[in-house]
């Protein structure tokens, strides 16, 4: 990672694609505000802060519906990259077992891949 920008983005788990399309802009933008050949306008970070916000709202619901299991299950197989960010997020914040498969949960943190 050259830039910040990069940094963030590796964070989010957002390619530069997902990346351009969330901030509305060419890929070569992004590409150029990855690289540092430009540097972006400060109102990207709060686009970028907009999905760190999802990922922790869903993080947050994973550990309401949670709360009492005694095995944590997420279904990992069909996940994008925000939904299986929420979940690690709530996983490395938790002492539970994990088990990995099809669940009902997974659901509800896939929905914090769709940007508002």
């Amino acid at each position: 990672m050259k830039t910040l920008y990069a940094a963030c983005l590796a964070r989010l788990g957002l390619s530069q694609f997902e990346a351009a399309r969330l901030h509305d802009v060419r890929l070569d933008t992004v590409k150029s505000w990855s690289s540092g050949r430009s540097p972006p306008p400060p109102d990207v970070f709060d686009d970028l802060r907009g999905i760190e916000s999802q990922i922790v709202d869903a993080s947050e619901a994973l550990r309401e519906v949670w709360a009492d299991a005694a095995t944590i299950e997420i279904d990992d197989s069909e996940a994008g990259d925000l939904p299986l960010m929420a979940a690690a997020d709530f996983v490395l914040n938790t002492d539970a077992p994990i088990e990995t498969g099809r669940t009902r949960a997974t659901a509800l943190a896939r929905q914090a891949r769709r940007p508002n």
